[in-house]
């Protein structure tokens, strides 16, 4: 049984002939990206061109010259605390993305155990003795269970190093991983949580050990991490859209929530067929087509509440409600630059904009402009203010602050540029008062509530508090911003500073959907929730008790603004104590789990 089911993961893993035409093509063009790169040369995309040109038979030279450049961005001094790990980029002059040595060893592994006898005879004992000190560089790098995609990656491959190394110590150390994250799991759910980008990442490594593995424990566990997967996905997929809805851990995609979760996706037939020149070498062998039984029931099951914890805090957990017509889901609090934590999504295009929250420093509210992190990575990314959301189905409140003058300020910059909020909504929505009036351009009246309609559903906010100074009542104006047709996206946004040391700011808002297809429904619907009562006080110390809704079933937040800290919320829907996943009250990761758990 285990040769058996060997020889089905490799039978299943696509067999390239000689480059055709349009991969030789393909081919040229990576290696040619290769040369042109100059100090942006990537160790990830070395790998990356090894395994495609080894699969596909292009040049033995030219495989060779991308090894000997990977081997040259390799730390091979033996005292330095990063040996066997790589520079991302050929100009770094020393490792800083520890994540490297985990995205080469990924493919290396994927071209060894699922491709075998495809590299060229000629480079093998080179890439061995690569992958001996990569392996080195995997044990060394310190990742915790929180970081998901990361973690489960540094876990796979060291389970399938050891499987190709003949090293029983790695395998040993992988499992040892493995099981520490089904622990953690069991208790703080998935920290990068329903990610548009990260899940497909987890899922990439998750099925690589399920179909690379030869030891059916190794082949099992990577099942189990599939399954809690693909449930999550089902439940907080929203089809009239075909994408995720909800909040997001790490999405990159301000405006539309799309990313490499897309080929899993695809793969599965939820997004339509992959796209031929999507299914590589490196993404054909990764792909899973997960059971129906896994999701079609969670998928069928409308309207849903999903409830999910992604850590321990008060404040870490997302919730999500799914209608026929529309979604909206919150995240409780802010963990990192990149994470969505309000959005709804409406039917239709799934490239068309969603609506979500960002308060941020770049004057970049659509994420259009990408900078260099800390690691040399270009990409968009807002602030982590101190952050609270508290959200019953359909009814959402929202309380955010930020002082960018603090010490040791998170900031994913280091240069501001201002600090701002935004509400970003589609542009053809209609945006109206709730007498049926349009909003004009520019600044709005007090704290009158805005009405976003598109289609037959509507998308109620009332902006409770736009400050500056955390404690003074002086209201800052809310701007509808229309920025032209290019991202096809409006904005209602509060300038709270400008220049390098904008200072501080505060916006709290509450928010609601509901379908109102003619204008007496709409009617009705504005004026309860115009008319709901709302209240924010801010003590000397900085804590925030902010309350909103109707008298008998209110939303309350209470944030420490100095602290960045979740005291409580409440009105919220009942979430059980110990459960990680709700989808209206049901539990389907916890038996999966506990059956993990439970093996030997």
């Amino acid at each position: 049984m285990h040769r058996a089911f060997l020889l089905f993961c490799l039978a299943a893993l696509p067999v390239l002939a000689q480059p055709t035409a349009s991969q030789q093509k393909s081919l040229d063009g990576m290696f040619a990206g290769l040369e042109k790169a100059g100090d942006r040369l990537s160790a990830r995309d070395l790998m990356k061109y090894t395994l495609e040109a080894s699969v596909a038979g292009d040049s033995s030279a030219r495989v060779g010259q991308a090894l000997k450049q990977l081997r040259e961005q390799q730390e091979l001094r033996a005292d330095n605390p990063n040996f066997g790990n790589f520079r991302w980029y050929r100009g770094q002059p020393e490792v800083r993305d520890r994540n490297a040595v985990e995205f080469v060893c990924q493919n290396a592994m994927m071209l060894a155990l699922g491709y075998p006898g495809k590299l060229p005879a000629e480079h093998e004992q080179a890439f061995r003795i690569l992958m001996k000190d990569a392996a080195h560089g995997c044990l060394k790098q310190s990742v915790k269970p929180s970081y998901t995609n990361i973690f489960l990656m540094k876990a796979a491959n060291l389970v399938l190093l050891g499987q190709y190394l003949d090293d029983q110590a790695l395998v040993g150390q992988g499992r040892a991983n493995l099981r520490e994250w089904f622990e953690w799991t069991k208790v703080n759910g998935i920290t990068e949580y329903n990610s548009t980008t990260y899940t497909g990442i987890d899922m990439d490594c998750a099925a690589q050990l399920a179909r690379l593995a030869t030891d059916p424990r190794d082949q099992q566990s990577g099942t189990a991490i599939l399954r809690l997967l693909w449930t999550e996905v089902a439940a907080n997929w929203f089809d009239p859209a075909k994408r995720l809805g909800g909040s997001h851990s790490r999405d990159y995609d301000y405006l539309h929530g799309l990313g490499a979760t897309d080929i899993q996706l695809a793969a599965n037939g939820w997004i339509g067929a992959a796209k031929p020149e999507t299914l590589t070498a490196e993404t054909s062998g990764r792909v899973w087509i997960a059971p129906k039984e896994w999701s079609d029931t969670l998928r069928n099951t409308v309207p849903r509440e999903v409830i999910q914890r992604w850590m321990s805090g008060p404040g870490d957990l997302a919730t999500h409600w799914i209608t026929h017509d529309y979604s909206i889901g919150t995240c409780g609090t802010s963990k990192a630059f990149d994470d969505k934590v309000f959005a709804v999504h409406f039917a239709g295009d799934r490239r068309a904009p969603m609506a979500y929250f960002v308060m941020e420093s770049r004057n970049d509210p659509y994420g259009i402009s990408k900078e260099p992190d800390s690691n040399g990575h270009a990409k968009t990314l807002h602030l982590r203010p101190a952050l609270a959301t508290v959200q019953n189905k359909d009814r959402v409140l929202l309380l955010a602050a930020d002082n960018t003058e603090k010490p040791k300020h998170p900031r994913p910059v280091p240069e501001l540029q201002g600090l701002w909020s935004h509400l970003v909504f589609p542009a053809d929505a209609t945006v109206c008062y709730a007498d049926l009036s349009p909003v004009a351009v520019g600044n709005i009246p007090g704290d009158k509530a805005v009405f976003l309609r598109k289609g037959t559903v509507t998308l109620a906010v009332r902006f409770i508090a736009a400050r500056k100074e955390w404690s003074a009542n002086q209201r800052l104006p809310v701007t509808l911003v229309r920025d032209g047709d290019a991202v096809k996206a409006a904005r209602l946004s509060v300038e709270h500073g400008l220049g390098a040391h904008p200072g501080m700011g505060l916006i709290a808002f509450a928010a609601e959907t509901a379908v109102t297809p003619n204008d007496s429904d709409f009617a009705t619907f504005a004026r309860r929730f115009e008319t709901a009562a709302s209240d924010l006080a801010v003590d000397p110390a900085g804590v925030a008790s902010l309350t909103a809704g109707p008298v008998d079933s209110p939303l309350r937040i209470s944030l420490d603004l100095a602290k960045s800290k979740v005291l409580g919320t409440g009105g919220a829907a009942p979430f059980p104590a110990g459960r990680i996943l709700s989808i209206n009250g049901l539990d389907p990761w916890t038996p999966v789990l506990d059956a993990e758990l439970a093996r030997p």
